[in-house]
């Protein structure tokens, strides 16, 4: 049995990919058509996204479509990083480009979150980590600003939503990053009129909700026709927010494992029924948002590959695959870093930073340009964050596991794989590497009526993916690691 071609789009904070996908036998056949990068760039004295240049990438990938597989496309699908959003104005067009949410214009809006509704109360409503640029917190920097677009919105939409939009869809905000918003009331499923009104966001702003799996239009005819496709394609939206799509393409039928999505952000977490709004959540700045077919997706966000992506830029010379062999043959040095330390958030010397810090900590100096032990410190860093929180996750969750997943493009990195193992004492399994992709393209064929369910769409990535499994080594060498990350590294992300 052969099924119909899908679109998947994976908009992501370094680039974008576009790949094409059907169900054949039982299995998902997927080719990547396009790549681009979505970096930064600066505006006045900014640094924005141009969403306009990503939705010229997008029709181009259906000339590209139409190129190689003919006319016969069933649908596409948009799936982004979360938290970032556009406003339409009452004829629809969108206001202003957003800022990227590694804009050092940070102010310190959470004072008035505290002031004028209290943070724990906001969780125990909205279920949603506070971050310095999550949506609620960028609504409250524009009105700092005096950005008229606020004042009167017709709408808002989300990354993956805006590029739906743009291509013939209705006005809607798929659930998974509207229920990542902080402006979302998670029991009674709906924008929150409450919150709204405390920071005086006008109601106006408040935009029709979709779901995973359904069709929100159909792609302009005339886009259709420039690409040299004809007849009518479908948007059918997955879930929006890419980190969900990815939990989807777990190659596992059973619940006891957790997941980390490895792209720029790591997101670490485990699938559950119900959203979790404890005072122990939200002690740990741990998030609640939706997954396909309304289960709940609990996690944490970490910073993943940002760092290692400054730096590859900065020694402009390595390629990944070398970064990771340097990495392997440095001298292990048992000095760490908290990945999540703010001044490495939006640094513009990454190996300079990283080795100041570990220069103040241990009294150790690190040449910045000594990729392999700049990268081997990083690698490292990144697992001993990942079992810091893995714990306390699992608590807050009342679940046992026995295995981690980890998906997305930075599980090619096979030496973060095996300190993530050798850290958290649990097998790592890896192999699906366009995660985000694979369940954009399972919950378009299951909009389209051919699968039937969630365990439909799972059996599909288990039939399709081999994994590979990283066994734990070294455990009294990694639990002195944890030891000595855990005394002598400032943490000074946690909550």
């Amino acid at each position: 049995m052969i099924g119909s071609w899908h679109l998947a789009a994976d908009i992501g904070s370094e680039s974008g990919k576009i790949i094409a996908g059907r169900i054949v036998n039982g299995k998902i056949e997927t080719a990547e058509l396009h790549r681009f990068r979505t970096q930064d760039f600066r505006l006045n004295n900014r640094r924005a996204r141009n969403f306009y240049r990503y939705h010229e990438e997008i029709l181009h990938s259906l000339k590209l479509f139409a190129d190689q597989y003919g006319s016969e496309l069933c649908s596409i699908g948009v799936d982004a990083w979360g938290g970032d959003f556009v406003l339409l104005d009452r004829k629809g067009n969108i206001t202003r480009l957003p800022s990227s949410y590694r804009d050092h214009a940070f102010s310190d809006v959470a004072k008035i979150v505290e002031r004028n509704f209290g943070r724990f109360n906001l969780y125990r409503i909205t279920g949603n980590q506070e971050m310095p640029t999550d949506t609620l917190h960028q609504i409250l920097r524009l009105q700092q600003e005096d950005e008229p677009s606020i004042e009167a919105p017709h709408a808002i939409l989300f990354v993956a939503d805006v590029f739906h939009y743009l291509l013939g869809g209705e006005i809607s905000c798929e659930h998974s990053l509207v229920s990542y918003s902080r402006i979302f009331n998670r029991e009674r499923d709906d924008w929150d009129d409450s919150i709204l009104d405390a920071f005086g966001i006008p109601r106006s702003i408040k935009t029709k909700i979709s779901h995973a799996g359904e069709c929100v239009g159909q792609v302009n005819p005339r886009i259709l026709a420039d690409a040299g496709i004809f007849g009518t394609v479908d948007i059918i939206t997955p879930c929006s927010h890419d980190t969900a799509c990815a939990a989807l393409a777990v190659a596992d039928a059973g619940d006891d494992w957790a997941f980390i999505s490895s792209g720029t952000w790591s997101l670490m977490g485990t699938e559950t029924p119900v959203s979790i709004h404890s005072e122990e959540a939200w002690r740990h700045n741990f998030s609640n948002s939706t997954m396909p077919l309304m289960t709940n997706m609990f996690k944490k966000n970490i910073t993943g590959t940002w760092i290692i992506q400054q730096c590859k830029d900065a020694w402009k010379k390595y390629s990944y695959s070398e970064i990771v062999e340097l990495a392997k043959n440095a001298p292990d040095l048992d000095c760490f870093v908290d990945v999540d330390a703010p001044d490495l958030y939006a640094n513009d010397d990454m190996p300079g930073m990283i080795c100041g810090m570990i220069g103040e900590y241990f009294g150790i100096r690190v040449d910045p340009e000594d990729a392999g032990a700049v990268a081997r410190i990083i690698f490292q860093s990144m697992a001993l964050k990942y079992d810091f929180y893995l714990g306390k996750l699992l608590k807050a969750a009342g679940k046992t596991i026995s295995k981690i997943y980890i998906v997305g493009g930075g599980s090619k990195n096979y030496l973060i794989n095996q300190f993530t193992a050798n850290a958290s004492g649990y097998p790592v399994y890896t192999g699906v590497f366009e995660a985000s992709s694979v369940g954009n393209l399972l919950l378009q064929a299951y909009g389209c009526g051919e699968l039937a369910d969630k365990d439909a769409m799972r059996r599909v990535v288990i039939n399709s993916f081999p994994q590979n499994c990283f066994q734990p080594e070294d455990r009294e060498r990694w639990a002195l690691k944890r030891e000595i990350f855990l005394r002598d590294v400032p943490h000074r992300s946690e909550f």
